[in-house]
């Protein structure tokens, strides 16, 4: 339209004027909503350059610290090694498929405390002659049975002459996690908690043990064991999946983490962890993708039926729409982006956050009184879905009256998209209103980007997935995350396939 002049105006007829004036408002309107949203976006990156954002990442080429079990080497960036992915279900094993020897126990520590350990032959023992006593030619290594308790055990064998004098009969030593190596069981899961559990890096934990220890550990020898002790891990963690699949109820969610590419010092790319979550039988899996795309779920979940509980993102559609699951939304993130709309319009917001706040408190006061499933549900449709009813209606009202790009409206529109995927929370008594239950499991993973930066490679994130998803289930079942990490250190590598489920929670049972 036209610009008029001031004479043209005093010309003008009434409808040319009133044309004049919705069309200035037209524009008006589009240059109000453009305003919203670039404060919107400039609101954003205060917070993420500003704010203390949990999310945020900073690139360092500080390689000690990466995420990576160990130190990534320039020439290791220039020239990629051969490497092979390894599972625990295999039929023989191969050499390559070993863990790596240890590098030589060396000279024992005299400053420590040492438990001696004396290891007889199998058998009996009265008819034959004790030849050596084995003190002068023993084995040794570190051990922990408790934190802050780094010690030595020392192990005796000594050698008997049989009785036909056919031969020697000595002790078997004992099955360590690192063949020939020096660390036991309880040092190596220390390390891990340490690490993966309290977020200590490596270069940090070489540290504390040279200075409360006198012990100088080297950083190759820490990546060997950390990387050794996810190797015999790996196994349960492979049966708790299989497991899992087998379920009808799964929680899902995704976390970033960057992970140290080849393409140059300091380059990283931006993985995910997917992490998924059975609440009935209490086991959380992270795994680990090079990417968000929907292929991660696509494949994890290919052979899942029932229902898969799941905020916004549409990177799940996919494998909703081929294994026809029923699709459960999470209420946590409806109220987040009414939360970040009490800025721009805290009546509406404010409003919206009671009511939302008021289901929570129905959901806990059910479980905090150990509800029945069936008075539960009982509970849902009486008091909750009359409430959500209403709650949409106001929605689809409110609406027609802000603008779509306002905060507000972005609030109401996800909302309103979401709602029919509540269905399933009124329909089955185990799905929770929200899944802040696996995003408590992902909070570890951002606490690991503060102090770690990166992971030193896609294998690399992948043992990160595995530990985090063993540390996350022995916490849901109650038990110490050292003692079991030990147990399973101690126990697996002398173990067999047919033995892996009696070492899964909630069937193992720590020792008095």
């Amino acid at each position: 339209m036209n610009k008029l002049t001031n004479d043209a105006m005093i010309v003008a007829s009434r409808q040319e004027l009133i044309d004049m004036i919705k069309y200035q408002a037209s524009i008006i309107d589009q240059l109000n909503n453009s305003i919203t949203e670039l404060t919107m976006q400039l609101d954003w990156l205060k917070r993420q350059v500003f704010g203390a954002k949990s999310e945020r990442f900073i690139s360092s080429s500080d390689q000690q610290i990466a995420l990576d079990l160990g130190v990534v080497k320039k020439e290791e960036l220039e020239t990629p090694p051969a490497t092979k992915t390894v599972t625990y279900d295999r039929t023989s094993k191969k050499k390559s498929e070993e863990p790596a020897k240890g590098h030589g126990r060396g000279k024992m520590p005299t400053h420590l405390p040492v438990t001696v350990k004396t290891v007889l032959p199998e058998g009996d023992l009265s008819d034959m002659v004790l030849i050596n006593d084995g003190e002068d030619d023993f084995s040794w290594y570190y051990e922990m049975d408790a934190p802050a308790s780094l010690h030595i055990i020392k192990i005796i064998r000594p050698r008997y002459a049989l009785a036909d004098k056919s031969g020697v009969a000595v002790g078997p030593l004992p099955v360590l996690p690192v063949e020939k190596g020096n660390a036991g069981p309880g040092l190596i899961a220390q390390i891990l908690i340490d690490k993966f559990f309290y977020h200590l890096p490596l270069n940090r934990q070489i540290e504390k043990y040279r200075n409360e220890y006198n012990v100088d550990f080297s950083e190759s020898w820490f990546c060997d064991n950390v990387k050794n002790g996810i190797f015999w891990i790996e196994s349960a963690y492979n049966e708790n999946k299989k497991r899992m699949l087998l379920s009808d109820l799964l929680q899902a969610d995704e976390t970033p983490i960057p992970v140290l590419t080849k393409d140059g010092k300091g380059k990283t790319h931006r993985g995910y962890l997917w992490v998924y979550r059975d609440p009935i039988k209490k086991i959380v899996i992270f795994d680990y993708r090079p990417s968000r795309s929907r292929a991660g779920p696509t494949d994890f979940l290919k052979d899942f039926k029932g229902t898969l509980q799941i905020d916004g993102y549409e990177g799940y559609d996919e494998i909703i729409t081929r294994n026809n699951l029923k699709r459960a939304a999470c209420m946590d993130h409806v109220r987040r982006r009414f939360e970040k709309a009490l800025e721009y319009d805290s009546i509406r917001a404010t409003y919206a956050l009671d009511i939302v706040k008021s289901w929570y408190a129905l959901e806990r006061d059910a479980r905090e009184n150990n509800m029945s499933p069936e008075d539960k549900l009982a509970m849902r449709k009486e008091l909750i879905k009359p409430s959500m009813e209403q709650f949409k209606a106001w929605m689809q009202e409110q609406l027609k009256q802000v603008l779509p790009k306002s905060p507000i409206g972005v609030a109401i529109t996800y909302a309103l998209n979401q709602w029919g995927y509540f269905d399933p929370f009124l329909s089955d008594p185990r799905v929770d209103l929200s899944n802040i239950l696996i995003e408590n499991a992902i909070r570890p993973v951002a606490l690991g980007r503060k102090n770690f930066m990166f992971a030193g490679s896609h294998e690399a994130a992948q043992r990160i997935a595995i530990i985090y998803s063993t540390i996350a289930i022995a916490k849901l079942h109650g038990i110490d995350p050292f003692i079991y990490i030990k147990e399973l250190l101690t126990e697996l590598p002398a173990a067999t396939s047919s033995d892996i489920e009696k070492f899964l929670l909630p069937e193992w049972k720590p020792n008095k």
